[in-house]
């Protein structure tokens, strides 16, 4: 088997190329050494990618258009798949029972159509506001969104995204990528 060369970072080099000291000794007939010292940088991810934020604005784009067709914002959850699609299924619960059914049917979802992010959106009071919750493999993340829509006109006269600090539990979310394979 061939391994291939990982090819080098133009910046790295450029760092290495410019880190590099020339020391000669006073009164030394030898050449200059050179010392070569390495600048390492350790980028932190953010905590949530942009890819990430992306999809959980687009359930929100998308709830906003529910709100406007229907008048009202139901509890429903967004699918990402492998290949950028997205699909979105309302759901309402009677029971433990349904909910039981309803995580593991998730699963069986995200195992069978390659679902990359899986999104829930729940209301967080029957007026003003919703709560978005996300998960991809590695990565949890949380948005409220505020907002007025006037029922007479089907219009939403306001809309506020707000990312949370912490991702807010879930009980469709947990554990839907640990059990993975």
């Amino acid at each position: 088997m061939f391994r291939r060369r990982k090819k080098r970072n133009k910046a790295v080099n450029e760092t290495q190329s410019e880190s590099s000291q020339l020391v000669q000794l006073p009164n030394s007939d030898t050449p200059p050494r050179t010392i070569a010292s390495t600048h390492q940088e350790t980028k932190i991810p953010p905590l949530l990618t942009d890819a990430f934020k992306s999809t959980i604005e687009k359930a929100a784009d998308r709830s906003r258009n529910e709100l406007v067709s229907e008048g009202k914002i139901k509890p429903m959850m967004f699918f990402l798949q492998a290949d950028g699609t997205m699909k979105t299924v309302s759901f309402s619960l009677k029971d433990e029972y349904q909910r039981e059914a309803v995580v593991r049917r998730i699963r069986e979802k995200v195992l069978a159509e390659n679902i990359l992010t899986v999104i829930v959106l729940s209301e967080i009071d029957n007026e003003h506001g919703m709560l978005l919750s996300g998960v991809s493999p590695g990565m949890k993340g949380s948005a409220s969104v505020n907002y007025s829509f006037d029922n007479k006109t089907k219009t939403v006269t306001s809309w506020k995204l707000t990312w949370l600090n912490q991702s807010v539990q879930n009980v469709f979310l947990d554990g839907i990528f640990d059990e993975k394979g």
